[in-house]
């Protein structure tokens, strides 16, 4: 069996949607599967780039843009300013002009000569979103070989990401083309979450399998970790966030408010709670940590190896998840969710919903609670009782056997079977 994954995203690319694809070539490949990667070279826009996992018995194949000038933007890209500033023009121009600008999408022209050959010879072709080129390079396997069975895996959704700020006009355009690439030629579609089977299923008209996010670690080890019922949280109460923050979407300002408020009424002194932002693109924390009120406690600990975050992770006080309240959040399960989960500390997640699936993932497993716009006021005194009872945090309570549901290479195994079915 020859099962080839397109995926832009792979190491040394340091991003949790990274894990997805590779935990799939790593466990594919142990049972004897032939997995071949089709992936770009990174950009100086991919970065950090410093993402090192072990390499696996699998065939990758890493395309790149040999257009004219692509060097020279790759290292004009590298200079931090400059970044930032062409990500605020990409998306004035976004609006202005009406067209979605991603700096990724020429991989798929790079792509194609590697896809088609490829496609002589895969049983399988599976595509993880996004960027969408994912998807039409997938499209184009199954054009040119009809017997190969297709599946287009949806981290995020495409057409109804509700993070896309665009015109109706452009948001029809792109679903025209999601159902004449994924909706005629797709052969079944895998996503995170039930919201997201159901908002899929609805648009698509085709069959959905639900394979959430997990995490990737030695089972006996999550046990012991996940028996450690009554923990104790050292003082200061650390509290870690590490990942991107999205303005609007994913705000730490709740959290940051309630602090403050326990600081100014003399409930808690300096120095009771540090808030620390570990990871690259933390742009709306730094402008937080400029603010009086909130620098005292807030510490920009910057882009680190992703070693030296899970370690900071396992010795947090408490882990920070932000998520959105939007309607169309409903189903977002990332993957920092379960990468948190099994650092045995507990995950204090602030504004998605409680009925949101992140929170029932959060219930079901034990390992911590959503605060929503409507429990925004209870968050001082969760904090407070952090603080003052550090020995038994009432609302982490891990269930081992939940947690291990979420084991990648469970999930794996799981989707291979369902492949095999096809």
């Amino acid at each position: 069996m020859h099962i080839v994954i397109i995926t832009y995203d792979w190491p040394p690319r340091n991003s949790i949607s990274v894990h997805r694809p590779y935990s799939w070539a790593k466990y594919w490949a142990e049972q004897g599967i032939k997995v071949t990667v089709l992936t770009a070279a990174k950009q100086p826009f991919d970065e950090p780039l410093d993402l090192s996992l072990p390499q696996l018995p699998i065939s990758i194949i890493e395309t790149s843009n040999k257009k004219k000038g692509a060097n020279f933007l790759s290292k004009i890209f590298k200079i931090p300013w400059v970044r930032s500033i062409s990500k605020s023009l990409i998306s004035l121009l976004t609006k202005k002009l009406n067209i979605i600008i991603d700096p990724r999408a020429s991989w798929c022209l790079a792509t194609k000569p590697y896809a088609i050959k490829l496609s002589k010879n895969a049983d399988y072709v599976i595509s993880t979103f996004g960027p969408a080129s994912a998807h039409l390079i997938a499209m184009d396997m199954k054009k040119i070989n009809p017997k190969i069975k297709w599946i287009a895996d949806y981290r995020d959704l495409w057409s109804n990401n509700y993070m896309l700020k665009i015109s109706e006009k452009l948001r029809k355009s792109i679903v025209s083309e999601e159902m004449s690439s994924v909706g005629e030629y797709a052969d079944k579609i895998t996503t995170v979450s039930e919201d997201m089977v159901n908002k899929l299923s609805y648009l698509l008209k085709k069959p959905v399998y639900k394979v959430p996010n997990g995490f990737d670690a030695d089972e006996k080890k999550i046990k012991k970790i996940s028996s450690k019922i009554n923990i104790k949280i050292k003082k200061p109460l650390r509290i870690i966030y590490t990942g991107m923050i999205y303005r609007v979407f994913r705000d730490p300002k709740p959290l940051l408010d309630a602090i403050s408020h326990l600081i100014e009424t003399n409930q808690i002194n300096f120095g009771d709670i540090t808030v620390d932002f570990y990871g690259d693109r933390i742009e709306v924390a730094k402008e937080y940590a400029q603010q009086s009120k909130f620098k005292p406690f807030v510490r920009i600990m910057g882009h680190v190896k992703r070693e030296i975050a899970l370690d900071a992770q396992k010795n947090a006080g408490i882990l920070l998840l932000l998520e959105s309240s939007h309607p169309d959040a409903r189903g977002t399960l990332t993957g920092k969710l379960f990468e948190y989960m099994v650092a045995g500390r507990p995950i204090l997640c602030v504004g998605s919903c409680p009925e949101y699936e992140i929170g029932q993932v959060l219930s079901q497993t034990g390992t911590g609670i959503v605060v929503g716009p409507n429990e925004i006021k209870n968050l001082p005194e969760i904090l407070l009782e952090l603080i003052k009872k550090p020995t038994n945090v009432s609302w982490y309570k891990p269930n081992i056997d939940e947690i291990l549901k979420y084991s990648r290479r469970k999930l794996a195994l799981e989707m291979l079977s369902e492949i095999k079915k096809m």
